[in-house]
């Protein structure tokens, strides 16, 4: 709770802890889930096993800027959330192909800008995100 002071009284106002988690680009993707030309890559994002959101496609891109933001309130404490991010080969036949995937844990309660997650795929590194986790505290009314 922060405390503010106005020239009358103090009053206290509740807040509450958020959480935005921004897709900013995926990179060097080596995998070749088409068979003909470049992946059309999109990202699916989970938080403890729960699906938050997925990025819009883009077509033909080995390394992309995705910049997509998707926001969550932390039941529990930031730091004990395993992200898992999943990328994905959008197909217009068939069903979607996945490429690779990573995983990330916060070390503590604290935002990071321009994290590197490796994405894996049977072994095999396939290229990377760059992720940015935002921790802000908002006011509740």
């Amino acid at each position: 709770m922060f405390n503010f002071m106005n020239e009358d009284e103090s009053v206290d106002v509740e807040t509450t802890k958020i959480m935005e988690i921004t897709i900013v680009s995926v990179n060097n993707v080596t995998s070749k889930a088409d068979l003909v030309g470049k992946i059309d890559p999109f990202v699916v994002i989970y938080g403890n096993g729960q699906i938050l959101g997925k990025t819009e496609p883009v077509d033909n891109a080995t390394s992309c800027v995705l910049n997509e933001t998707f926001v969550i309130k932390p039941k529990v404490d930031s730091s004990s959330i395993q992200f898992k991010f999943d990328l994905m080969d959008e197909d217009d036949i068939g069903s979607d192909d996945k490429v690779g995937s990573g995983a990330f844990q916060l070390d503590a309660e604290e935002s990071v800008t321009n994290q590197t997650i490796l994405l894996k795929m049977e072994g095999e590194d396939v290229g990377s995100l760059t992720v940015d986790i935002n921790i802000k505290e908002i006011l509740v009314v």
